[in-house]
């Protein structure tokens, strides 16, 4: 059986680089086009990781990596930092496949520093004729969010044109596109166009500006240039120098699947005999983000402070935001942990998910990042899942604070999860879209999001940054079925479980009118060790209180 892609990042200075590895035997090397990342390839990884170890490499500013410290990068930078990322991984003699926009970084890679020892670049773009920078412009729309949303239709209706016309603003029988997306390929296109943000025109601009006639007329390396005749850069085949470089050689394919993929296994089969390297991703010090292998997978953790002292680990659910707004405008001198809950954003769903499996999947996190043992602070929906852990694992965890949702009455009813939590379905005209966003505006204003009472009204200062929405937005229509399983788990378990019995010391929020603290005191009669205090309606008003408890 052939083992899923593994993720990991790569800290280079300042840069983040986030990248696949799936598969066993040669390494061969993957890029991507704009404004995709790696997950384009997995499908492609999948089917043949039997024969290669695939490394798929996130562009900077696509994907999970970070953008480069650049106003208006070339394609020259985008090489030089592969450069950079490939020499640091030990693998820049593995042979390089590349698409589009990253078929023009990979021949200015190759071409400047001869490292691969077979380039494979499966449709390039070779104008007859520079491109207009006020084609370029055009193309290039700003990406500007906004806290109402209202960006998203904006957004949407871009992406729907992209894969109709080209130019995308140029809707004419002329300028279509003959193609067919089917939905899941549309969610993850979708994806990778949002994940890029407003940084989702910088390799693609600059591949629009590139001349790559010089390159390929300098190149040493050999090199082949594929594209299948429903590619749209198929017609630049006829235009790669192979008269004036014996490097080059041209392959024109079919539209057809299976063959292109047989033409990427011969392909890459060649680049291994010419370079058989093998590859064990580096083990480096974790940054601001770091994946923790967990009961069913990987599990993303964010990670604040400074090391020194005992992490704190901020739970919230189903999705991270008050746990890093919280850990964001905590002191830098405490460590802080946050992870994306099993089902969110880039942590694999548990297989079936239940109670025991989060706790499994924190004390993972708690064992290999927290030492063995951590504080703990659990907000509204996430606190079940705090109180599962304590109970479970009372020597793992130090002093624990409770911010709201610790009283069964303050929780919805089981009947309404398929309402609190529903799945959110791939819709042509976008609704999913809307559907996400709204839930996470409402839950700011409403508890449950959407009750509409005066009595369902919070009376906490609301987190509507667009930032804020955005990162938990994404994370949603990652993995849309599952986002919920975490809110699922902790609601069942609210339901079901007696109130808590622990000796802990315990800093607990109340407030007399937010419903999500309705029989707090109550609640927490258990809490031996226990300490009340008023919950300030702005977060960073409530950090000194949690400072003091903890004793950072």
């Amino acid at each position: 059986m052939t083992l899923p892609a593994k993720r990991h990042f790569l800290q280079i200075g300042s840069q983040t680089v986030h990248y696949r590895v799936q598969g066993q035997g040669p390494v061969i090397v993957m890029l991507h086009d704009s404004p995709r990342s790696s997950r384009l390839h997995l499908p492609t990884m999948q089917r043949l990781a039997d024969r290669f170890t695939l490394v798929a490499l996130d562009t900077p500013g696509y994907g999970n990596s970070s953008p480069l410290d650049i106003a208006n990068p070339r394609i020259e930078d985008f090489a030089d930092s592969l450069n950079t990322v490939l020499c640091t991984l030990g693998i820049e003699r593995a042979p390089l496949y590349a698409p589009h926009t990253g078929a023009k970084i990979a021949l200015d890679y190759a071409a400047r520093y001869g490292h691969p020892a077979r380039l494979i670049l499966d449709g390039l773009s070779i104008p007859t004729e520079p491109t207009p920078e006020d084609f370029i412009q055009t193309y290039m729309q700003p990406f500007e969010k906004d806290p109402a949303g209202a960006f998203i239709a904006k957004k949407w209706t871009h992406i729907r044109d992209m894969t109709r016309w080209f130019p995308w603003f140029e809707a004419s029988t002329a300028t279509r596109i003959p193609s067919e997306y089917p939905a899941e390929w549309m969610q993850d296109y979708t994806i990778d166009f949002l994940s890029a943000g407003p940084h989702y025109s910088g390799a693609y601009a600059a591949a629009m500006r590139y001349a790559p006639l010089p390159a390929l007329e300098a190149i040493t390396v050999p090199t082949i240039v594929g594209a299948r005749e429903d590619d749209v850069l198929y017609s630049s085949l006829s235009r790669v120098p192979t008269d004036r470089n014996a490097a080059l050689a041209i392959d024109p394919l079919p539209a057809d699947q299976d063959a292109w993929l047989d033409w990427l296994r011969t392909r890459f089969a060649e680049g291994a005999e010419a370079a058989t390297i093998a590859f064990v991703p580096p083990v480096s010090d974790p940054g601001r983000r770091v994946y923790v292998d967990g009961p069913a997978g990987q599990v993303l953790v964010h990670r604040r402070g400074k090391s020194g002292r005992t992490p704190l680990l901020l739970l919230s659910a189903p999705t991270p935001k008050q746990a890093l707004h919280l850990a964001d405008v905590l002191p830098d001198t405490l460590p802080v942990l946050v992870p994306e809950l099993p089902g969110f954003g880039e942590s694999d769903a548990l297989d079936a998910p239940s109670i025991a499996g989060f706790v499994q999947t924190f004390t993972a996190i708690i064992d290999t990042l927290g030492g063995g043992k951590v504080d703990l602070l659990a907000h509204d929906l996430a606190t079940p899942l705090a109180l599962a852990l304590v109970r479970t694992h009372p020597d793992k965890i130090g002093r624990l604070v409770l911010d709201g949702g610790l009283d069964t009455a303050s929780m919805p009813p089981l009947s309404d999860l398929d309402r609190l939590v529903p799945e959110l379905p791939f819709c042509s005209a976008g609704s999913h879209l809307m559907q996400a966003w709204h839930m996470l505006r409402d839950s700011e204003a409403s508890w449950p999001w959407y009750e509409t009472s005066i009595a369902a009204q919070r009376q906490l200062e609301p987190l509507l940054g667009a930032d804020a929405l955005y990162d938990a937005f994404l994370g949603m229509l990652k993995q849309p079925a599952h986002y919920g399983d975490s809110v699922r788990a902790a609601v069942e378990s609210a339901h079901a479980a007696p109130s808590a019995e622990l000796p802990h010391s315990c800093l607990v929020f109340t407030h007399d009118r937010d419903p999500a603290y309705l029989g707090t005191e109550q609640a927490a009669a258990g809490l031996s060790a226990a300490v009340f205090t008023g919950r300030p309606a702005q977060m960073e008003d409530a950090v000194p209180a949690i400072v003091d408890f903890l004793k950072v």
